[in-house]
């Protein structure tokens, strides 16, 4: 079994490369050999559905960067003078209205910056290792929030007491999720929350959310006076307008085809979440055994992943039967973007050399690549033969 990775820009393939099978494709290949089909005769629903097919195939996509990313970038607290990007709440008048701001400091001046010079802080990413259980290691976020509303009865919260890192991009952008998250903890004060939810990233809100992200930019050593270069005024996160990205970052899977009722691939839109297509394919097809996965990202998730430190890995994972039933969860597993029932292990991991992100200037001021970012297609095949 192997698999590959390609990036579609539309039509026109971008980069192509194979991936890597970690162990845990390995340990799913075991428990399927050894799952009891002896549960198919228990009268308990939920324990006979541990046979589901569903349960040993991949179910879920995610997005990562490197581990010094989380202590940069949009990651950085305002106050931390040194970082290279910060999240200033400073600008945030009313968060129900008002675009978040993303600041980005600029070493130059202010006239001359056309948007796309900022390049994401990451060190050395994760190198490719088939015992990781997660696409990176030590992503726990150095933001720290003002925990009340008043300067005299501040106290500070770090911000990864609340919410640790997970080895991967999170979704804490979304009101509705921010707000269901913190309303016990010491986040729910203020607007405390809301601050707290810039400071973990990393996907826009949806489309139908008309406060997207904007960008501005200081001049290194002044910020005083941001000039906005960007408004997020585009398509908004595909993942979070069809609500298929929980908040630790993974994006549901769609079924859009199966043996039998496609021909070849025929897809669903990537833009609905993870899509899979396996069709009837006679055996003699250059394509009999091969599984493709398919989603898509939008361009306003591009910009704001590169603003949190870019998308340098993938992984394909699978439900983790063990994890799941010893959180108290029965199958079938249904989805949640809040309190996913589904525990997931790490099935495949790509990594790359350059940040899909990356975009270069169009030409001056007037034609800034952080405007010119578009929707990417991400295809994930599976070679079982």
């Amino acid at each position: 079994m192997r698999g590959e990775v390609e990036i579609w820009d539309g039509d026109k393939l971008l980069h192509k490369e194979p991936n890597m099978l970690v162990d845990g494709a390995g340990e799913l290949l075991a428990d399927i050999m050894t799952v009891s089909p002896s549960l198919s005769g228990v009268a308990d629903h939920a324990t006979s559905s541990i046979l589901d097919s569903s349960n040993y195939t991949i179910q879920a996509i995610s997005f990562g960067t490197g581990s010094d990313a989380f202590r940069d970038n949009g990651y950085k607290s305002s106050t931390l003078k040194n970082s290279k990007s910060v999240v200033d709440y400073s600008l945030y008048v009313n968060p129900a209205t008002v675009e978040r701001v993303i600041s980005l400091v600029y070493p130059g001046a202010i006239e001359n910056f056309d948007g796309s010079s900022y390049r994401p802080v990451v060190g050395l990413p994760t190198y490719p290792d088939p015992v990781l259980k997660t696409l990176d290691v030590n992503t726990t976020v150095s933001s720290v929030v003002l925990g009340a509303p008043h300067p005299k009865n501040r106290w500070d919260i770090n911000v990864s007491s609340i919410v640790p890192g997970n080895g991967q991009l999170v979704n804490f952008i979304p009101s509705a999720i921010y707000s269901s998250v913190f309303v016990e903890t010491s986040l729910s004060a203020g607007v405390s929350g809301f601050v707290a939810s810039n400071y973990l990233g990393a996907f826009a809100e949806g489309s139908s959310i008309k406060a997207n992200t904007a960008v501005a930019v200081y001049k290194e050593g002044d910020i005083s006076l941001p000039a906005v270069v960007f408004s997020g005024d585009g398509t908004g996160s595909f993942f979070n307008e069809v609500s298929s990205m929980d908040l630790s970052g993974f994006v549901n899977m769609v079924m859009s085809g199966s043996p039998g009722t496609t021909t070849g691939y025929a897809m669903s839109s990537g833009a609905s979440g993870l899509c899979v297509s396996g069709g009837h394919i006679p055996d003699n097809s250059p394509t009999f055994g091969i599984v493709e996965y398919s989603v898509m990202v939008s361009k306003n998730d591009m910009l704001t992943t590169t603003i949190y430190g870019g998308i340098y890995h993938l992984g394909l994972w699978t439900i983790n039967m063990k994890e799941s039933l010893l959180k108290g969860n029965t199958p079938p597993f249904g989805f949640s973007v809040l309190n996913n029932p589904r525990k997931y292990k790490l099935f495949a991991r790509k990594g790359f050399s350059k940040n899909l992100g990356y975009i270069n200037d169009g030409g001056g001021a007037t034609d800034a690549g952080i405007k010119n970012y578009k929707d990417l297609t991400i295809k994930w095949r599976l070679h079982f033969l």
